[in-house]
């Protein structure tokens, strides 16, 4: 099976007819855009071939993407006459819905091209339609047949997308291009076996699954025909799926299973005798080395687990439970994505005015201080220092400062991810924590920190009890949709004179869930943020000082 080239020959007239030259002549800023015709390349052919009768529509826009012509058929737009600029021509099937998918579906040809209309000068254009969707069919062998009775094959993609190859179906249907595609062998009775045939399906390719067996582990092997746009993938299937008695858990949508570094194996064992130590194998899927490891049973059931460490970063694995000579299919995960948090180590600053800022743009574009506010009365309190246990370090200060005239406002130095925008009507509503993020759930907080606590604590109504000294914190969380998910603290009033190490665990409270908002926090007084109007009601000493440097995620 090929797929099919339909080829759009657009071109500026080059015997423009007398009329149109005239208005060429007298308006120097107009080209003239004349389509000549569509050559229809039989030597390559799709699941239905394509004839001279297709059907191809036309869109010229211009550079604001606004449709200037439009043509159902390419045949029935006249001669056009554009002023001098640059267009995009697009060439489409006109009776057909790309995102129809399945047996049903019609092959969709899409192709498009930039031209410059120069004035009073002609060109030729052409543009290469192509089949904008993709391919598939799958083939089950003789030996795959004979072993296995009553199957149903699937080929899964995104947005629940799942179409039925029966035994013995030999067509091919067209699907989406651009999602994953997945072949799925239902065998009854709840078992099932799974391999992902590609990451991203490419346009104008065709897939051809080939279903074998094999008596050891899942195989899988693909190749590429570039000649005709094919993709052969053979996939072996193990006989061992009669058996349920080694099942391994399917974890790929488990965001309690997997993370960035690490991840829990998780199967079960039905075997009457259990033999040999119940362990889990598992490798990169683009390595071919596997490594085992002991699997820990749950106590009172039959399924055991493995937490299995470090692993890379955005990386697909393959695993699968093994019991002497008895082995589960091999299911496959893909661990989450390193994602960077800017400045960590606190080096980069810079300044506008009195204001200083923990970014090199002099605004609160990423990590965010309260010094807007304080230099309406006094000078930045949250700062970067040379006396640092590397680079540049963190000083935040707790002071007071005089606003408008004769109010005196206390203001604890900090520093943190998110933005800031000074009410000096209700300073509590001027800070907003968490920026979107999408990276690897970590597990640790780590850095350096100094601290010196004031000499007086201010009253205040926050915390309830009274502090004998003012106390310092350092956290991070994280949140989904809105909930908090993971959070950890750092809370300490000892005097500490020389840069010392500190860790912060993480405890995630939601483990199902992958966050999409981080915030990092470091304050000199824990308590600085409580406002009632102006006033702060927390408990805090001026002068308290905190300095911070190099701070770490850790993610295992």
């Amino acid at each position: 099976m090929k797929l099919t080239n339909i080829m759009i020959g657009l071109f500026l007239g080059v015997g423009l007819i007398s009329s149109c030259q005239s208005e060429i002549d007298e308006a120097k800023g107009y080209g003239y855009l004349q389509l000549s015709s569509i050559d229809v390349n039989k030597g390559v052919e799709t699941r239905a071939d394509i004839t001279e009768s297709e059907a191809i529509a036309v869109d010229i826009l211009d550079e604001s993407n606004a449709v200037v012509q439009h043509a159902d058929d390419w045949r029935n737009l006249d001669d056009v006459i554009l002023p001098v600029a640059t267009y995009t021509i697009k060439a489409y099937s006109a009776d057909k819905n790309m995102e129809t998918q399945g047996f049903d579906a019609q092959p969709y040809y899409a192709g498009q091209k930039d031209v410059v209309i120069e004035a009073n000068k002609a060109k030729n254009v052409n543009i290469t339609c192509k089949l904008a969707q993709t391919m598939v069919s799958v083939n089950c062998s003789e030996t795959f047949k004979s072993t296995f009775a009553g199957y149903t094959c699937y080929i899964e993609g995104a947005d629940a997308l799942s179409i039925p190859f029966v035994e013995d179906e030999a067509r091919a249907a067209y699907v989406k291009a651009g999602q994953p595609l997945t072949v799925k062998v239902d065998f009854g009775n709840g078992k099932s076996f799974s391999q992902e045939i590609t990451s991203k399906a490419e346009a104008a390719y065709h897939y051809k699954v080939n279903l074998d067996i094999t008596e050891g582990n899942a195989g899988f092997d693909i190749s590429v025909d570039q000649t005709i746009h094919q993709y052969d993938v053979t996939v072996k299937v193990p006989t061992k799926q009669e058996s349920a008695d080694m099942v391994t858990s399917d974890i790929k949508n488990d965001a309690s299973k997997v993370w960035g570094q690490f991840a829990y194996l998780s199967g079960s064992c039905n075997l009457a005798e259990i033999t040999s130590p119940v362990q889990f194998r598992y490798k990169k899927k683009a390595d071919a080395e596997w490594t085992t490891i002991e699997a820990v049973q749950e106590e009172g059931t039959k399924n055991y687990s493995a937490k299995v460490a470090p692993l890379d970063f955005g990386t697909e694995y393959e695993y699968y439970i093994l019991c002497g000579d008895k082995a589960g299919e091999t299911c496959t995960f893909t661990t989450e994505s390193y994602v960077e948090i800017p400045n960590l180590n606190f080096d980069t600053w810079s300044q506008n005015e009195k204001d200083w800022y923990p970014n090199a743009d002099a605004s609160n574009s990423y990590w965010s201080t309260g010094n807007e506010g304080v230099t309406l009365g006094g000078n930045s309190n949250s700062v970067g220092v040379s006396d640092s246990y590397s680079g540049l370090a963190a000083q935040l200060q707790t002071v007071e400062v005089t606003m408008f005239v004769f109010v005196k406002v206390k203001a604890a130095g900090n520093i943190f991810i998110g933005s800031y925008k000074t009410n000096a009507q209700d300073p509590a509503s001027s800070v907003t924590f968490g920026r979107d993020y999408s990276g690897a759930r970590p597990t640790k907080l780590s850095g350096y920190f100094k601290y010196q606590p004031g000499a007086t604590m201010s009253d205040g109504s926050v915390p309830s009890e009274k502090l004998e000294k003012d106390e310092c914190d350092i956290y991070i969380q994280l949140w989904s949709g809105g909930e908090t998910i993971g959070e950890g603290h750092f809370i300490t009033n000892e005097t500490v004179s020389e840069y010392t190490h500190f860790e912060i665990p993480i405890e995630y409270t939601v483990t199902n869930k992958r966050p999409d908002k981080i915030a990092i926090v470091a304050t000199s007084s824990r308590y600085g943020g409580y406002f009632d109007g102006m006033n702060v009601i927390g408990q805090l000493a001026i002068g308290s000082t905190l300095w911070v440097d190099d701070f770490e995620l850790s993610y295992y």
